[in-house]
This record gives C-alpha cells, sequence and structure tokens, in this order.
C-alpha cells in the first residue's frame, strides 16, 4: 500500500513538471513569435513599434488560453488515472 501510494506521488509530480514546463516553453514560443512576426510587419510596412506591440499585448491572452488547456488536458489525465495504474507515465 506505500508503494502504491508513493507512486501515485511520483507520477503526480512527474505530471506537475511535464506541465510546468510545456506552459512554460508554449509561452515563450509565443512572445517569441509575436515579436519576430511584429517585427517583420513593422519593417515591411514602416510602422516602427505598432504591430510589435499590438501582437504582444495579444500574445498575453493567448498565452492564457494555451496555458489553461494544457493544464485542463494534463489534470484530465490525471484524474482519469490511467497513468496511476501501471505505475509509469506514457
Amino acid at each position: 500500500m506505500a508503494q502504491t501510494e508513493a507512486g501515485r506521488k511520483n507520477v503526480v509530480r512527474t505530471l506537475l513538471i511535464v506541465l510546468v514546463g510545456q506552459v512554460g516553453c508554449l509561452t515563450l514560443l509565443i512572445v517569441i513569435a509575436s515579436v519576430f512576426l511584429g517585427l517583420w510587419l513593422d519593417a515591411n510596412l514602416h510602422t516602427k513599434p505598432l504591430f510589435t506591440l499590438v501582437l504582444l499585448l495579444a500574445g498575453i491572452p493567448l498565452s492564457v488560453v494555451v496555458m489553461l488547456q494544457v493544464a485542463r488536458r494534463v489534470l484530465a489525465r490525471l484524474n482519469d488515472g490511467s497513468d496511476l495504474k501501471g505505475g509509469e507515465v506514457s
């Protein structure tokens, strides 16, 4: 019984680490894409800070939405218990 509880805690810890890593990487990708796309549009359309600022501000709610979707997916997987039966994370 102690082993199954320890295994469950390890799986939960692993899933939370995966969640934090995914959210961090996706947020970074969204911000970098916003900056580069904004700089490219500003350079081509000669509107120096406009598109960069607009895309960065639009990236904030997009990051939140992506974060919530990833978190819901990981928590659904955790609540499903399919990862807990074998003691391994697939």
